[in-house]
């Protein structure tokens, strides 16, 4: 279809929605009419002398204004007969001049619809004035205090701030790990008397597979691999599904799965500090919790599973929200806690609570958790949402594990995340850890259990708090009526106003901060699960694993960050709905272009004030202009189809839209505006809680030097010698393939050769025979710990408990005496 013909189309549907005989009828004789018609023709430059000829088909009247009465000119007359002088020359030009006015009745009609606009704005008879909404628009278009160019500008100082953020971040996070070692340590030598000797065999092993310039991996110098990372993080931060899969598939090792889970929210989607991060992570929990639902058998299974799921919720629940939202219900009661510091829980030697005490302490707690929902943070009622629906669809025909379901909500709720802020209140900045003494401690404990059984919807089977159960089955009503209230939130996409795929089409290219040792890692796990976590060797994850050949190596202990710009390799696979979302998006976004280039138009529908201006533009010569507003048009009547948009009223409703976007774009950059103020202050805390924790790692080194002093100094081989029974009696001993009957004359000597080595001699007197001998390396008997072992081979026909075992060591050759 030609413009002409689409706007004859689009002219022959406004006359039927114009209904000019409803007003005052126009009087197309009108001179008046006539030359208004004309002279806004003439003067735009728009009318030709073809237009004129156009023109003067609307009515004999035009024509007579237009050329003058029509009068025989005998003079004419005789020269067009000598000129022509066949009888079919007269109509030959008659049927070209009929030829002519066809194609000119285009013409005409548009220029009529034109004349009847122009006529209707300026005639003074009762006309509906222009949708309210439309001139809203036109004063924000007209109020906007920032155009694309400052919101850009802004956008990139946020981009920069959250690198900044995120890696002050990390630097805090690395401080706060050493501290708490450094603590540990101290526990130890104090509490269990243990050797200065592990704090120093880490340092040792630290500096001797030291990071160094020339041992660094050098990958990171690849463009092309580079690339290849760029793509891959796209891929998994976007795409859920890899990410949740994976989770799933983490070794049971505490410290791998904290590593991940802190990886995945920090790095990944720097804590979700924009709507769409936080749409991102929400969606790849959502994805987690239904890989766990669906792979287990029972309720009871999924709540205790131990899984990297769980923690990465508890570390999305320490965000910035999740520690304002604890200390704001819990820090008064603490400090009423503190300051009284009655003992009423049940003590560690048997000792029975003080119900009456603990009952009253349970109902301010809970009288908190009740009457603060409002301020739970979105997001985690969102997670317990998911949980509640995955649960009930998986246990659909299991009536007695669908009688469950507030079990599983209840447990999330309170054990991992509210009741986190009760057991370890320091985590969630609510008070100092100084603050928390023995008794405060055990109380903290005593609340959280009772609570805990309580949004269990169940009671204490046994121990201490049963006497609590009449209690926890008083308020369960209340607590179930509670959870339910808590799941009791919209999707993310319609709360967090995102499109998510419309918005990673609009977003300029994402950054994330991140350490060579984490790309490294995630690399690994990746490789090491494909099969899994792929669908098939077409898959993008295959794909760009298979591109990014073998998993380079990288020091634990590497601490080097690289600035990564995220692009996305593959198109994503979208509905057709969903690729009519970002049609909607790009659509709106045209039209305010649109509306601010073309300011100043009016009219009853939004398809009325688009017409009119691809005309203007059309006559001003701006052809791109024009094919802008036609292109708004068309994706119109295309979403129209699929009921994004109603075509009613001249699609009068996508004025609503573009109020909306307006609006929304007013409270984003006001919005974005505090986000600056907000990231400049969390800055600055985070500097003043690094100046904190550096001072305090001083100090503790100060003393540890001391201590390392002393050990140095006081060190000396010594042997000493243990029977079996001994060894049996204090745990090491965790198997032996001596027989029964010899193990009572077996005799153990130990010499403690080098300070962190032990030779052992295991003999029975007066049998040559009998050898047990082997060696014992302090520091091997650490990272088995760490690693979560808890026996530890001899290969001498002995295994050894891990924990008892650097206990005795520790008793009897490590000890202060004071």
């Amino acid at each position: 279809m030609s413009d002409v013909d689409e706007l004859v189309t689009h002219a022959d549907a406004l006359d039927e929605q114009i209904a000019l005989d409803e007003y005052e009828q126009a009087d197309l004789a009108n001179p008046e009419l006539v030359d208004l018609v004309i002279r806004h023709g003439l003067h735009s430059g728009v009318l030709d002398f073809d237009d004129l000829r156009a023109a003067s088909l609307v009515s004999p009247v035009w024509n007579s204004i237009l050329t003058g009465e029509v009068t025989a000119d005998q003079a004419y007359l005789e020269a067009f007969k000598e000129r022509f002088p066949s009888g079919n020359a007269i109509v030959r030009f008659y049927k070209f001049r009929a030829e002519v006015e066809k194609k000119a009745i285009e013409q005409s009609l548009l220029l009529l619809f034109e004349g009847q606009m122009l006529l209707r704005e300026l005639a003074e008879y009762k006309n509906p004035p222009a949708p309210r909404i439309y001139q809203d628009i036109r004063n924000l278009l007209a109020k906007l205090s920032f155009d694309d160019e400052d919101m850009d500008d802004l956008l990139a100082k946020i981009r920069a701030l959250r690198n900044e953020l995120v890696k002050r971040f990390m630097r805090n996070a690395t401080l706060e790990k050493q501290l708490t070692a450094l603590e540990h340590t101290i526990g130890l030598l104090i509490q269990h008397r243990a050797s200065i000797h592990e704090l120093d065999r880490k340092k040792k092993k630290k500096k001797k597979g030291a990071v160094t310039t020339d041992s660094r991996p050098t990958f990171y110098k690849d463009s092309k691999k580079m690339a290849h990372y760029s793509n891959l993080f796209y891929l998994i931060r976007t795409e859920p599904k890899y990410l949740a899969r994976l989770a799933y598939l983490i070794p049971p090792n505490q410290k791998q799965k904290t590593e991940y889970a802190n990886t995945v929210i920090l790095t990944l989607y720097a804590n979700a500090f924009s709507p769409l991060e936080e749409f991102l992570i929400l969606e790849l929990l959502q994805n987690a919790l239904k890989q766990e639902i669906d792979a287990v058998a029972t309720v009871d299974e999924f709540v205790s599973s131990d899984s990297a799921t769980p923690m990465m919720i508890i570390s999305y629940n320490k965000r910035k929200q999740g520690k304002n939202y604890v200390k704001s219900i819990f820090k008064s009661l603490l400090n009423d806690l503190i300051e009284d510091n009655t003992e009423f829980s049940a003590s560690p030697t048997g000792g029975a609570p003080k119900l009456d005490l603990l009952t009253a302490q349970c109902d301010k707690f809970l009288e908190r958790i009740l009457e603060t929902i409002d301020a739970l943070p979105y997001g985690f009622r969102l997670i317990c949402k998911h949980i509640y629906d995955y649960v009930s669809v998986h246990f659909e025909n299991d009536k007695k594990q669908r009688d469950n379901i507030w079990r599983a909500v209840g447990y999330y709720v309170y054990y991992r995340f509210v009741g986190l802020g009760i057991v370890r209140p320091d985590d969630f900045g609510v008070v100092d850890k100084d603050d928390i003494n023995d008794i405060l401690a055990m109380n903290l404990i005593g609340i959280s259990k009772v609570l805990k059984a309580l949004f269990m919807i169940t009671v204490e089977q046994s121990g201490p708090y049963t006497g609590m159960n009449d209690w926890i089955i008083s308020k369960h009503d209340i607590v179930s009526q509670y959870l339910k209230n808590v799941i009791d939130v919209p999707p993310a996409e319609e709360y967090l106003k995102v499109n998510k795929y419309g918005q990673l089409a609009r977003k300029e290219k994402a950054t994330i901060v991140i350490l060579l040792r984490q790309i490294c890692q995630l690399h690994a796990l990746l490789a090491d699960n494909v099969n899994e976590i792929t669908d098939g060797e077409e898959d993008p994850l295959a794909l760009i694993l298979n591109d990014l050949g073998t998993v380079p190596t990288c020091d634990p202990e590497d601490e080097t960050e690289l600035n990564l710009d995220l692009t996305n390799r593959f198109p994503p696979q979208l509905s057709k709905i969903d690729l009519k979302k970002n049609l909607l998006t790009t659509t709106i976004d045209d039209a305010i272009g649109v509306l601010k280039a073309i300011p100043g138009f009016s009219g009853n529908t939004f398809l009325e004030i688009f017409v009119r201006m691809k005309l203007h533009a059309k006559k001003i010569g701006d052809d791109l202009l024009a094919g802008k507003v036609n292109q708004v048009i068309a994706n119109l009547q295309n979403l129209a189809k699929h009921g994004l948009v109603s075509p009613k009223d001249g699609f009068n409703s996508f004025l609503t839209d573009i109020h909306n976007e307006l609006v929304s774009r007013e409270t984003r950059y006001a919005e974005q505006l505090k986000e600056v103020e907000r990231l400049n202050q969390a800055i600055s805390e985070l500097d003043v809680q690094k100046d904190f924790m550096s001072t305090k790692s001083g100090e503790l080194n100060v003393y540890l030097n001391s201590v390392r002093e002393n050990a140095a100094s006081s060190f000396k081989q010594q042997t000493k010698k243990f029977k079996y029974k001994d060894l049996s009696k204090s745990k090491v001993i965790a198997d032996s393939e001596i027989p029964h009957g010899q193990q009572g004359k077996v005799v153990f000597e130990i010499k403690h050769e080098a300070a962190e080595t032990f030779h052992i001699k295991g003999k029975i007197k007066n049998l040559p025979g009998f050898s047990r001998n082997f060696d014992i390396e302090l520091g091997t008997l650490l990272e088995a710990r760490e690693d979560g072992l808890e026996v530890f081979d001899t290969e001498k026909g002995l295994e050894l408990n891990v924990q008892s075992t650097l206990i005795f060591l520790n008793k009897n050759f490590y000890h202060v005496k004071k």
